[in-house]
């Protein structure tokens, strides 16, 4: 009796466990559908050259381009009306007059200076860390209009 209570235990276990595998292994499919051969996916990124394995002389240096500067409205767009919009945390409003008059008497020097090094809940640059000067003086221009 107690063989066969301990066999047909066995077999309900056995049973969960490929019932509930079988249930959620159609739940979750995981597949790599790329068009991407073995050796393409493998390949190394870079290759290490030797002395005397190429010619130097023959490389070119990459041409660097000057980046285009943004213009204040495409900055503001950007990284200065998620806060300026609304005011967040006491930012002064785009283009409201008011918010923006004690800091305005102060100069735009300065105004571009604090909001280069950041102040209070602004963060330097107003996260905008790959403006220029130039763009985030532009910037500021643009909401104090």
């Amino acid at each position: 009796m107690y063989f066969k209570n301990s066999v047909a235990a066995i077999i309900i276990i056995f049973a969960a466990i490929i019932g509930t595998k079988a249930f959620f292994s159609d739940l979750i499919h995981v597949s790599y559908n790329d068009n991407l051969t073995v050796v393409e996916r493998i390949k190394p990124l870079g290759q290490v050259y030797l002395a005397g394995d190429i010619d130097v002389n023959t490389v070119k240096a990459p041409v660097k381009t000057a980046a285009k500067a943004r213009s204040g409205e495409e900055v503001y767009t950007a990284s200065c009306s998620s806060c300026h919009s609304v005011g967040v945390m006491g930012a002064p409003k785009f283009a409201n007059k008011a918010d923006w008059a004690p800091r305005v008497k102060r100069g735009i020097s300065d105004l571009v200076k604090v909001a280069i090094s950041g102040v209070g809940a602004m963060p330097p640059k107003g996260t905008c860390m790959d403006c220029s000067d130039s763009e985030i003086k532009a910037a500021i221009e643009h909401m104090i209009k």
